[in-house]
């Protein structure tokens, strides 16, 4: 025989498993417009991180700034990677931030290799990175996708 109790059971575990899943899902991650300001303010910390480094009044300086670039990348790699990304953007997010971990990597391979080469600093007319590029493709893909992302200037 079932009570009004044993009833209810039922559609009250059917209300908490919806419940439960809705909160799990978050409704399907950021908005588009909420993930284009971390991706926007991400971009600007890599790009202020690069502008700095053309302002070096010496070899030493130079390098100091190119690790301090690195390490900047290197954080906007985590605050993309801490980013919730709508539907259909997470893969493009992972990219992104791979993208700039590599980067960051690049300039210290760089800076390690100028202190290497002793005096190829001072006779180095411009640095070229790969990653650079690269960044610039990953963010060419998010405003094919609708995110407003400007790309990295020339510095």
């Amino acid at each position: 025989m079932r009570t009004p109790t044993t009833q209810l059971l039922p559609a009250l575990a059917a209300l908490l498993a919806t419940l439960f899943l809705l909160a799990g899902c978050g409704g399907g991650g950021a908005s588009k417009e909420e993930f284009q300001v971390e991706m926007v303010a991400a971009r600007n910390r890599v790009d202020s991180s690069l502008a700095q480094v053309t302002n070096a009044t010496s070899v030493e300086d130079l390098l100091a700034r190119l690790r301090i670039a690195a390490a900047e990348v290197r954080s906007a790699a985590q605050d993309v990677n801490e980013a919730d990304a709508p539907d259909g953007l997470g893969d493009e997010k992972r990219l992104f931030e791979t993208t700039l971990r590599t980067f960051s990597q690049e300039i210290v391979s760089t800076v390690t290799t100028l202190e290497t080469l002793e005096g190829a600093a001072a006779s180095t007319r411009g640095l070229d990175f790969q990653g650079w590029t690269a960044v610039q493709k990953r963010l060419a893909a998010f405003r094919k996708q609708g995110v407003r992302v400007p790309p990295l200037e020339r510095h």
